[in-house]
C-alpha cells in the first residue's frame, strides 16, 4: 500500500485560493452582465411589441454592481425609470377618489411639460363645468373660443381653450370623462424575461470561466 504525505507550507493555501479568486470573480461578473444585457435587449423588444414609444423602451435599465470592477458577489439591478411602469407588467385596477377623470380623445395631452389633468387645466386655462348624464359617466367641459365669422368652434387647441376661458365668445366642449375605476391589463413580460435570464446564470458562468469551451 502506497502512502502519501503532504506537508503544508505557510501561505500556500491562501496563495492557491487567491490564484482562482480572480477568474471566479471575472466569470461571475461577466455572467451577471450578460444576463442583464439579455434582459435589457429582450425587455425593450417586449415593450416595443406592446406598442410603447422609444422613450418607454429606453427607460428599462440594468445596472451591474460593483461598478467598473469584478466581484464574486456581483449583482444586477433591473428597473424602469418610469415609476408606474410596473402596472403594465402585472396589471392593476386604479380607482378614483371618488372619480377617475380621463382626458377625451380631442383633449390636449399636455400644458407645457405637464400631463393634462383637471387640476392643471383649472390652474393654467380656466374653470371646468360638470355635466351630469343620468345613466352615463359624468363629463367635465371647458369653454372653447368660437370663430368670429361662423360662430362655430374649430379644433380643440390650448390657445382656443385659453381664449374661451378668458371670456371670448365660446361654446362648451367636453374634455374629461369620470369613471369609478379603470382596469389595466398586463402588457409587458419583463418578470418572465428576467426569470429566464436568471435560469441561464450557471450556463453563462461556465462560459466565462472556460472561454474556450
Amino acid at each position: 500500500m502506497a502512502r502519501f504525505r503532504y506537508q503544508k507550507k505557510d501561505g500556500e493555501f491562501a496563495g492557491a485560493m487567491a490564484s482562482i479568486k480572480d477568474p471566479i470573480a471575472f466569470a461571475g461578473t461577466a455572467a451577471i452582465t450578460e444576463a442583464g444585457d439579455i434582459v435589457k435587449r429582450e425587455g425593450r423588444a417586449d415593450i416595443a411589441a406592446a406598442g410603447f414609444s422609444r422613450k418607454w423602451q429606453n427607460a428599462l435599465r440594468v445596472n451591474v454592481y460593483p461598478r467598473r470592477r469584478t466581484s464574486i458577489n456581483a449583482a444586477a439591478l433591473i428597473f424602469h425609470k418610469i415609476q408606474y411602469a410596473g402596472v403594465f407588467d402585472e396589471g392593476a385596477i386604479i380607482s378614483g377618489k371618488p372619480k377617475l377623470w380621463l382626458p377625451l380623445k380631442d383633449t390636449p395631452k399636455r400644458a407645457g411639460r405637464s400631463k393634462m389633468t383637471p387640476a392643471l387645466y383649472i390652474k393654467t386655462i380656466g374653470p371646468l363645468i360638470s355635466i351630469e348624464r343620468p345613466g352615463k359617466p359624468p363629463l367635465l367641459a371647458g369653454r372653447i373660443a368660437t370663430n368670429r365669422r361662423s360662430g362655430q368652434a374649430g379644433k380643440v387647441t390650448l390657445s382656443a381653450l385659453r381664449r374661451g376661458g378668458k371670456g371670448a365668445p365660446s361654446v362648451l366642449v367636453p374634455l374629461f370623462i369620470g369613471i369609478d375605476r379603470v382596469s389595466i391589463r398586463d402588457r409587458f413580460s419583463i418578470r418572465e424575461i428576467t426569470e429566464r435570464a436568471a435560469a441561464r446564470l450557471a450556463e453563462l458562468y461556465l462560459k466565462h470561466l472556460n472561454p474556450d469551451m
